[in-house]
């Protein structure tokens, strides 16, 4: 029976690994392809602001697509090791959570519509990222294999 007992262990470890990497690969491929789309056609992205769409806001919008991208790959890189670390999962849900956080405290600016819009993204962004930044933390240092804060 003890035997047995490991065997489930195992598999729930595993299983659990799994959930973390896969939360935290959906995550990063919808950041990078975010970022894609803002750098590539953030007019479209941003039509809701009418036809006078300033050029310094265009950049800024191409800007926070690069800045995506990078947390996205960088994600995605780190997920491809046996055993990774969690480091860019939490760096992107660190950036999701500020977003989250901009968003409500200058929402004025951004006007109900804009700060639902950041929310519906940012909250269940930086959650799933955050659940499985730790999880993947939590695994490594499981299997002995290092910790997030070397």
């Amino acid at each position: 029976m003890n035997g047995s007992l490991c065997a489930v262990r195992a598999f729930m470890r595993q299983t659990e690994e799994m959930n973390d990497r896969s939360i935290a690969r959906s995550i990063a491929l919808g950041r990078v392809a975010f970022g894609l789309t803002m750098l590539l056609i953030p007019h479209t992205v941003m039509s809701r602001l009418g036809d006078d769409k300033p050029g310094p806001l265009m950049w800024m919008a191409r800007a926070f697509g690069i800045r995506d991208m990078v947390l996205g790959f960088g994600a995605i890189m780190e997920l491809t090791e046996e055993n990774p670390e969690g480091r860019w999962v939490a760096y992107g849900a660190a950036a999701d959570t500020c977003d989250a956080v901009a968003a409500v405290v200058w929402r004025e600016e951004l006007g109900v519509a804009g700060m639902a819009a950041t929310l519906s993204l940012a909250v269940p962004a930086a959650a799933g990222g955050w659940w499985s930044a730790f999880g993947l933390h939590r695994t490594r240092a499981t299997h002995g294999t290092g910790t997030m804060s070397k």
